[in-house]
């Protein structure tokens, strides 16, 4: 048997936030051997208290492991862990495996997937959806590029943090499917402000509005999930819209490298500008609709009774 199709026993986790941390604990309770390693001390000893072992570097933890997943924040923090001072590029040996479970740029993650193929070791790019709350119960939606045999012998680890796991295609065909969702989902957020703040300036009742539209054509699980949350001015639960923005951002980023043209996508990427500007960032994306409220005086968010100060 090939070295990259036996089973997996070690795994390392770099980046245990609040995605990494309960991805690490379900690989833990699957039966993996887990090491750790994270710049806050409060999430490695968190972890430790359950049983991962916490370790003092990220090149540490990889050291002794056949698998490294690494969830990062940013394409920046990917770069460095790999490519930095003390990175894990140097020290990878054959057959290892790393996967970036963040979204990252396409170009970023297919130069990264050609420099470690180069050491003999393999990357896939496992992009998630699902949210914290999706890692916390293990039922994320992952997305993967890379080597099929690679995803193979990946796909009990994977299955310990998702049930739903889909191929894609070769390396960063992962990242491209998260980049779609992303800016499927977020130019649904803007649409949908757009159009409620056309309801909420004619002085029509939005609840109802929601009611008679929800479950027609122009219904969709974004509605589903943005109009409630206005309604009880609920702006706080999901991801926040500061990631939704750097996400847009690696989209239109990998539209440029492939020479697409997205103009919806610019739209909205400009429009979570806006929203940035206006303070919005820790808020969920539904706080999109902040922009519109400032524009048309109106509300969207409870409580909406009266016009925007």
């Amino acid at each position: 048997m090939e070295q990259h199709q036996s089973p997996i026993h070690s795994i390392a986790v770099i980046g245990v936030g609040r995605m990494g941390g309960p991805m690490a604990l379900n690989l833990l309770r699957a039966g993996f051997a887990v090491s750790a390693y994270d710049t806050s001390p409060a999430q490695l000893d968190a972890l430790a208290s359950q049983g991962v072992a916490a370790a003092d570097s990220a090149l540490t933890a990889a050291r002794a492991a056949e698998l490294v997943i690494i969830m990062l924040p940013s394409d920046d923090a990917l770069q460095q862990v790999i490519e930095g001072p003390g990175g894990l590029l140097d020290e990878l040996h054959v057959g290892q495996t790393l996967i970036d479970m963040g979204t990252s740029k396409l170009a970023t993650s297919q130069r990264l997937a050609a420099l470690i193929a180069g050491r003999g070791a393999h990357m896939l790019d496992a992009p998630v959806s699902g949210g914290e709350q999706g890692a916390l119960d293990g039922t994320l939606s992952i997305m993967v590029g890379g080597e099929r045999a690679v995803f193979e012998r990946c796909r009990p680890a994977l299955a310990a943090m998702g049930t739903t796991l889909t191929y894609i295609g070769g390396n960063g065909m992962g990242l491209i499917a998260k980049l779609i969702n992303q800016m499927l989902m977020e130019a649904s957020f803007c649409i949908i402000a757009e159009s409620f703040g056309l309801a909420a300036k004619a002085g029509a009742d939005l609840e109802a509005i929601y009611q008679a539209v929800h479950g027609g054509l122009g219904g969709s699980r974004v509605l589903d999930i943005m109009i409630p949350q206005l309604l009880s001015g609920d702006l706080g639960s999901g991801r926040e819209l500061t990631l939704h923005h750097k996400d847009g951002g690696y989209a239109l980023a990998a539209a440029e490298t492939l020479g697409c043209w997205t103009p919806i996508t610019e739209l909205t990427h400009a429009l979570f500008d806006q929203a940035l500007a206006a303070g919005q960032g820790i808020h969920s994306a539904v706080a999109v609709a902040r922009v519109y409220e400032q524009h048309d005086a109106v509300r969207l968010a409870a409580p909406r009774d009266n016009l925007i100060d």
